[in-house]
Parts: C-alpha cells; sequence; structure tokens
C-alpha cells in the first residue's frame, strides 16, 4: 500500500510539473496568426453570418476530408486569401465533413492548422443530405463568391466533369467583383 501510495505521489508531482510548463511555454508558441479550430455552424445561422459580411467580397471554400480535390486545391486557398485579404475579400471554408464522424473533424482542424488557413472556418452542423439540398449543391469542391451586397454572383464547382474549375477562376471572379 505504501508502495503505492508513492508511486501516485511521484506521479501527481510529474503530472503538475508538466502543466506547469505546459502554462509558462504556451503562451510563447503560440503565433499571433495561429488557425482557429472548425466552428459548427446551422444553415440559418450561416444565412445570419453571410449577411455580418455586406460591404466585402465573400469567397467561401466547400470542402471535406474525404474529397480528394478538395484536399488537393486548398493551398491555393490560402493563397489566394494572403493576396487579397487586404482588398475587401473575406475568405471562409465551409467544412462538409460529416458532423458524426468526431475523427474527420479532427483531421480536419489539424489539415487547417498545417495549412496556416488563418481565415474563419466553419462546420456544417446539420444532416449531410439537408445541408447539400438547402445549399443547392450536386457535390464537392465548390467555391461560393457573394458580392459586397450579399448576393451570390459566382458558384464555381465539379458539377461537370469536362469543365472543372480552376484557382484561375476564383481568382477571376475576385477581380471581377473587385473593379466591376
Amino acid at each position: 500500500m505504501v508502495a503505492q501510495s508513492s508511486m501516485y505521489n511521484k506521479l501527481w508531482r510529474f503530472t503538475l510539473i508538466i502543466w506547469l510548463i505546459g502554462i509558462y511555454i504556451t503562451p510563447f508558441s503560440i503565433k499571433a496568426d495561429s488557425v482557429s479550430p472548425m466552428i459548427p455552424i446551422s444553415l440559418s445561422q450561416w444565412q445570419t453570418k453571410l449577411k455580418d459580411h455586406t460591404g466585402n467580397i465573400v469567397v467561401v471554400d466547400m470542402w471535406a476530408m474525404w474529397c480528394t480535390n478538395c484536399i488537393e486545391r486548398f493551398p491555393e486557398m490560402v493563397k489566394l486569401h494572403n493576396k487579397y485579404k487586404d482588398e475587401n475579400v473575406i475568405f471562409v471554408s465551409m467544412n462538409l465533413d460529416d458532423r458524426e464522424d468526431s475523427s474527420s473533424i479532427i483531421d480536419a482542424n489539424h489539415f487547417l492548422a498545417t495549412m496556416n488557413a488563418t481565415f474563419t472556418h466553419y462546420h456544417m452542423d446539420e444532416n449531410l443530405m439537408l445541408t447539400f439540398n438547402e445549399l443547392d449543391l450536386l457535390g464537392i469542391p465548390a467555391v461560393l463568391i457573394y458580392d459586397q451586397f450579399g448576393n451570390e454572383k459566382f458558384r464555381l464547382t465539379g458539377d461537370n466533369p469536362n469543365k472543372q474549375f480552376t484557382e484561375y477562376d476564383v481568382e477571376n471572379a475576385i477581380i471581377t467583383l473587385l473593379y466591376k
């Protein structure tokens, strides 16, 4: 019993020391532009968030971890965000992984951090089929681009296998809205 109590005390002290070191080191290890985790959002909350961005061009990247094309092209969205972030263009990522699949949500947050995607990230907290129906999506990747008045002006999708959109198309849409 005494040996078990002594081992417990050592383990407790070790844990306390590690915890205190973590408190001391953490403020110095977090970058000022660190990536925030995805925010769960409902369809109705999403409509409100879009209205909050009136006055800005809003580029919404619809993606999921199971979508290989989404993952492959995501770094280009980060580059475009960095290029246009000072020109009243707001980038938002909307993750459409199944809300019941916690490992995909964890993987998605990790992916965003590795991409250093410092813009806002949401995770649609609705039934996946309902979400696709309400957003009028047949598939992803998809990029929806809204003008300064909150009107959807561009819908770039991969629906047509013979005409896939590129990051050039995304940037062209942004430029069109910026300089019209």
